[in-house]
This record gives structure tokens, sequence and C-alpha cells, in this order.
């Protein structure tokens, strides 16, 4: 290109390899264009499963201080008088049933299928790509 413009600056051969260097650029724009999309959707399963990560980890967490109280309240319980123990044990719920199951409360049951649905979705993007 430079001996063109240097030899010859008026020749044919110049606009020739001009029009090839516009020709490059704009298919390289046009390849930039292409994987945009595919960048995006990278993007956001990776934000996706830095969230299901997340969430999961805040699960263990609420479920190790759970299990903490839930020793706590049975040491205090066992602690006290038999009679005040058996009272309290008779009129307050039983701690020892944990985190209720998907299905017997309604928040509960919209964040399980929340975390089943993003499951879903990112197997389903690993199986396409």
């Amino acid at each position: 290109m430079l001996d063109i413009l240097i030899k010859c600056p008026s020749s044919s051969l110049r606009t020739k390899k001009l029009d090839d260097l516009e020709l490059l650029f704009c298919n390289f724009h046009h390849l930039i264009n292409k994987f945009r999309p595919h960048q995006a959707l990278e993007t956001l399963i990776q934000m996706v499963k830095i969230q299901k990560d997340q969430k999961l980890h805040l699960i263990e967490q609420i479920n190790s201080k759970m299990e903490t109280a839930q020793a706590g309240l049975h040491t205090t319980i066992n602690s006290l008088p038999s009679s005040l123990a058996h009272t309290i044990k008779t009129e307050v719920v039983d701690v020892s049933m944990g985190v209720p199951e998907c299905g017997s409360c309604p928040q509960v049951e919209r964040f399980c299928q929340a975390i089943r649905d993003v499951e879903m979705l990112l197997d389903s993007e690993l199986i396409n790509t």
C-alpha cells in the first residue's frame, strides 16, 4: 500500500487497495456485531450463576443460624425444671421440625421454583452451547 502511494499516488491500484481495506473494516465490524448477542447471553448466564450461588450461600447461612438457634433453644428447654419444660414443650411448636419443605409455605415454594427455573435455564444453555 505504501509503495503504491509513494511511487504512483494517482494510480488505480491505490483506489483498489483502499477499497480492499474498506471491505476488510466492514467485515470486521460485521463480525463484531454478530458476536454481540452471544456475548450478551454469556454475560447473562454468568450473572444468573452468580445470583444462584449467592442465594444458595445465603440459604446455607440461614440454615446454619437456624441450627444454632435450635440447639440453644433445646439446651435452654432441657435446663429448665421438668414441670416448666413440659409446659413449654406442649405449648410451643416443636422446633425440631426445621425448615418447611417446598409446598408447605408459598414463599418457600416460589423460591424453590425460581431456583429450579434457573437450573433448567443454565442446563439448557450449557446443552445448546
